[in-house]
C-alpha cells in the first residue's frame, strides 16, 4: 500500500517494507538471502528508482529509496512478481513467502534520518547477535567509510579474499544462473562470490548527505523509543486493517447503494471504483490487498489512488 504526499512526476523519499507476520518463510537459507539480495540489485538496474539503504531478514525486508512515486511502483513490483516465480520454481509453493511490499513517503527530515537508519539496524534490534555493519544482507556496512576499505561481500565464510568479476566477463547462462533471473544488469556491474555487489547501485552519497556528519549518523543509528514508535505508526496506519472477507463485501455494498443507488461493483467504470476504494479506504482503513477485490481493480493501480 502506498501513502505519500507526492504527485506521480515529483520524486521524493519512500520507506519500502513487508510485513514479516505474513511471510514467515520469506528467506529460509542462504540460497534464500542470496537471491533475494542480488534481487534488489536486478530490480535497481531495471527501474529509475534509486536505492540508498536496505536489509533483508528472515522474514520481511526494509529499504530507504528515492524516486517518483511511480518508478517506486515499479521497482516494489518488480520484486515482488521475481521472487514469487523463483520461490513458485525452487519450492513448489508459494505459502508464507508470496511477499507484499508497503511504499511509504517520507516527507520531513527528521523522520527521513530515522528512516534511513532504520531500515539497516532492524536486524540486530530484532535480536541478531551482530552490529549493522557487520550485517551481510544489510547496507549498514557502506556509509561513512574511509576509502578503499574491504567490503563484507569481499570474504567467504573461511575468511578467505575473493576477487571481483565483472558481470559483461561472464558467460550470459552463468549470469543468469547466478542471479537466477534473464533480467540484464549492466555489464560493467561487478560481482564477489556470487553476489551482485551494491555499490554498483546504492546510492552511498546521497544517503550520507541525508546526515551530514558521521556524528549525526551515529546519533541516528541509536535511535529510540519515540523514533521507532513515529515509524511503526506510519506503518500500521498504511497497512490499515483486515475484516473477515463477508463483512468487507457487506460494507462495500452498503457503500456503493449510498454513492451509487445500487450494489454491483461491476456497473461502475474505473473512476467511481477508485472513489469507492477511497471511500473504503478513508471509513474503514482496509489494506490495500482487499480493497482492490472489493473494487475489481489492479492491487498496483488501487496503490497509486490510495
Amino acid at each position: 500500500m502506498i501513502r505519500d504526499s507526492y504527485g506521480t512526476d515529483r520524486s521524493g523519499y519512500f520507506h519500502l517494507c513487508s510485513d514479516g507476520a505474513l511471510t514467515p518463510q520469506f528467506l529460509l537459507n542462504e540460497d534464500d538471502f542470496r537471491y533475494a539480495f542480488n534481487l534488489v540489485g536486478v530490480c535497481a538496474a531495471n527501474c529509475d528508482a534509486a536505492v540508498l539503504s536496505f536489509s533483508l531478514e528472515d522474514t520481511h525486508l526494509h529499504s530507504l529509496m528515492y524516486g517518483t512515486k511511480d518508478s517506486c511502483i515499479q521497482f516494489k513490483t518488480m520484486f515482488e512478481t521475481t521472487w514469487a516465480h523463483h520461490v513458485g520454481i525452487v519450492r513448489g509453493s508459494r505459502q508464507g513467502a508470496d511477499i507484499e511490499i508497503d511504499i511509504i513517503a517520507v516527507d520531513n527530515k527528521d523522520y527521513l534520518m530515522s528512516v534511513g537508519t532504520y531500515t539497516i539496524v532492524q536486524p540486530t534490534k530484532d535480536g541478531k547477535q551482530i552490529m549493522p555493519y557487520d550485517y551481510q544482507w544489510g547496507t549498514g556496512s557502506m556509509y561513512f567509510r574511509r576509502p578503499g576499505y574491504c567490503q563484507i561481500w569481499s570474504y567467504d565464510n573461511f575468511g578467505n579474499r575473493i576477487p571481483k568479476v565483472r558481470a559483461g566477463d561472464l558467460p550470459k547462462m552463468e549470469l543468469e544462473r547466478i542471479l537466477g533471473t534473464r533480467r540484464r544488469i549492466p555489464a560493467e556491474w561487478l560481482l564477489c562470490n556470487n553476489i551482485l555487489l551494491p555499490d554498483n547501485y546504492v546510492d552511498v552519497a546521497h544517503f550520507e548527505n541525508i546526515y551530514r556528519t558521521a556524528n549525526c549518523f551515529r546519533v541516528f543509528l541509536a535511535s529510540s523509543r519515540n523514533r521507532d514508535q513515529a515509524i511503526q505508526e506510519s506503518i500500521a496506519a498504511v497497512r490499515g486493517v483486515a475484516l473477515e472477507d463477508a463483512e468487507a463485501r457487506l460494507h462495500c455494498r452498503e457503500m456503493m447503494k449510498e454513492m451509487c443507488g445500487f450494489t454491483d461493483v461491476r456497473r461502475l467504470d474505473a473512476q467511481s471504483r477508485i472513489r469507492l476504494a477511497q471511500q473504503l479506504r478513508k471509513r474503514l482503513r482496509l489494506s490495500s490487498r482487499q480493497i482492490a477485490s472489493l473494487v475489481r481493480l489492479p492491487y498496483d493501480e488501487v496503490c497509486k489512488y490510495l
